[in-house]
């Protein structure tokens, strides 16, 4: 039973649900990392397309302030080239100058400084003139005055970008021709027709020189924890990461002037995820949710093609273990041909495993009639001679002849009463020991006159509901005849006293059992009996010899004892049936 529980344990954790999960699973895996290397690949082109994207904005923005910055440097060089006029006529240079200033809206002011600092002409003779020209001077001398130098000069209405060309050739330099772009032209030329990205011009201190937002946003554009001048490098950059307010963006840097002007564009990177929630994961939940449907359906198909089907197969199994037997008409319902032919087979075995049962019930039937039919006759033959053995006893002329014939006809009649009870009895494999010796002992009490008033013995029992096999049940009748015979010839009956006899059959347990006879003593002593040749003696021992028991005997002043003790011999099919 144990195993029995431990089987049905097993196959309950190992059933087909649980592994076609498994299958499932094992199949689904390689999709599922497939998924994630080719989602992984999106992200990662995803994001080079996005900063391409950037940077090619960055760049056409650039390129149109490059435009405009060398634009300025043209005319700042082309007025450098008449150095005559900048530096022998005043009023001929403001002349110049005022007229490239009117002439072209993208200038905001020009002016012509001295190598020794003084503004010796300009499109405006303004003190704001007089004031950037001091600090283009002072800039100048800061860096390189062979090259081209631009900065943000001018505050207010007029701010501005400023460059400066160098006049003549550095040893005889005569000063320098400077020009200003106004910051709203600037600022026009960083529009590039879209707002998602937002451009900033700064130099290569870091200084914001124009931007396509206010001030106060320029706050919150800028990198967390970085500053502009550390992207003052002279290649093309790269960078993704926090603003100030914690917001994931994309930024590229784009020179425009090498290491004195510089472009920066930013923007919120884009998510090509179809839901907010799922961004980078989807690579993840694409493969669940391809697991759970795959899952889903492969469970309700195989439960509706398999397993109910499967689960009637076991209750029709288990009605017809329970002896119903009319599984036998039972149907599928819209089961697979594979299925269906297995319930088929199940129907056919139930209907011949029914058959022969029928067969052999009506075999077994047979047979115990007939069994029951010859004990019947056995019986019957046996008392006919019993019969025809009381008629000789009444013939018989001496008492030697009668005793012996009496003693004979005790025995058949044992046998007698031994197929008598087979006859009766319900179930032929065992016999009831205790129901068969009140039966002979009842026969010998009327036939051998027990009763009588000159050998009266009383008899007392004490028997166990023990059953034993048909084959020890004719010795062990036997043996008691002989027995109660024997105890009742010496027991002291008609001696002037009254005899007794004790039987007991009592059951001592791992299927041994003990019969036990007790009488009474008479004047015969029992030393002088046993000395004598006896048949008694010797029935009693050959019949506890087929019994396979043990014979023990006591013999006291009072009485006499016989206890054979045996073992239930059980029929090897009986055993096998029982097990």
């Amino acid at each position: 039973m144990k195993d029995a529980k431990l089987g049905i344990r097993r196959s309950a954790t190992g059933g087909l649900a649980l592994r076609l999960i498994g299958v499932l699973t094992l199949a689904i895996l390689p999709l599922a990392l497939i998924s994630f290397y080719q989602t992984a690949q999106v992200m990662k082109e995803s994001d080079n397309l996005s900063e391409t994207v950037l940077l090619d904005r960055t760049e056409r923005a650039a390129s149109r302030e490059r435009e405009l910055i060398q634009q300025a440097i043209g005319a700042a060089k082309a007025l450098a080239e008449t150095e005559i006029v900048m530096v022998e006529d005043a009023n001929l240079c403001n002349g110049v100058l005022q007229s490239l200033v009117q002439g072209d809206n993208t200038y905001s002011m020009a002016g012509y400084i001295t190598s020794s600092g003084r503004v010796a002409c300009a499109s405006e003779t303004t003190d704001e003139i007089l004031r950037v020209g001091r600090d283009m001077y002072s800039k100048i001398q800061q860096s390189d005055p062979a090259a081209e130098f631009w900065s943000n000069t001018s505050t207010g209405p007029k701010a501005a970008l400023s460059l400066a060309v160098p006049v003549g050739p550095e040893s005889a330099r005569q000063g320098y021709v400077w020009i200003s772009i106004p910051y709203a032209l600037a600022n026009i030329m960083l529009q590039n027709g879209s707002n998602d990205v937002d451009l900033v011009i700064f130099d290569a201190t870091g200084a914001v020189l124009a931007a396509d937002f206010t001030e106060e946003e320029l706050v919150s554009f800028l990198p967390q924890g970085r500053s502009l001048s550390d992207f003052v490098q002279p290649n093309r950059q790269l960078y993704t990461g926090p603003n100030q307010n914690g917001e994931k963006r994309q930024f590229a840097v784009v020179p425009i002037m090498e290491d004195q002007a510089f472009v920066m564009g930013s923007w919120e990177p884009e998510d090509i995820a179809p839901f907010p929630l799922m961004g980078r994961v989807m690579a993840l939940y694409f493969p669940l949710l391809m697991w759970g449907v795959g899952i889903l359906v492969a469970y309700f198909g195989t439960h509706r093609l398999v397993i109910r089907h499967i689960q009637r197969l076991r209750v029709w199994m288990r009605l017809y273990a329970a002896g119903r037997s009319e599984v036998g008409s039972a149907r599928l319902d819209n089961a697979p041909e594979e299925l269906e032919a297995v319930a088929q087979a199940f129907r056919e075995m139930a209907q011949r495993l029914s058959e022969q049962e029928r067969q052999r019930a009506e075999d077994l039937t047979e047979k115990t009639i007939l069994l029951k039919e010859v004990h019947h006759r056995v019986k019957n033959n046996l008392q006919l001679i019993c019969s025809i053995m009381n008629m000789q006893v009444r013939n018989a002329r001496s008492d030697e002849a009668k005793r012996l014939l009496r003693r004979v006809q005790e025995r058949v009649m044992a046998l007698a009463a031994v197929h008598r009870y087979l006859y009766t009895a319900r179930k032929l494999s065992m016999v009831r020991a205790d129901l068969l010796l009140e039966d002979i002992i009842s026969q010998m009490v009327v036939i051998g006159g027990m009763d009588r008033r000159d050998s009266r013995v009383k008899i007392s029992t004490n028997f166990a509901p023990i059953e034993i096999t048909p084959e020890q049940s004719v010795p062990l009748s036997l043996l008691v005849t002989e027995a109660i015979t024997n105890a009742v010839k010496y027991s002291g009956a008609g001696q002037g006293g009254e005899g007794w006899i004790s039987l007991v059959l009592s059951d001592n347990g791992d299927d041994e059992v003990c019969f036990s006879i007790v009488n009474s003593k008479g004047s015969v002593k029992m030393a002088d009996i046993r000395d004598e040749p006896s048949l008694g003696r010797g029935l009693i021992q050959s019949f506890a010899s087929q019994l396979q028991g043990r014979i023990e005997t006591e013999d006291l002043p009072e009485r006499y004892g016989i206890h054979v003790t045996f073992d239930i011999m059980y029929d090897q099919e009986v055993e096998d049936a029982a097990a």
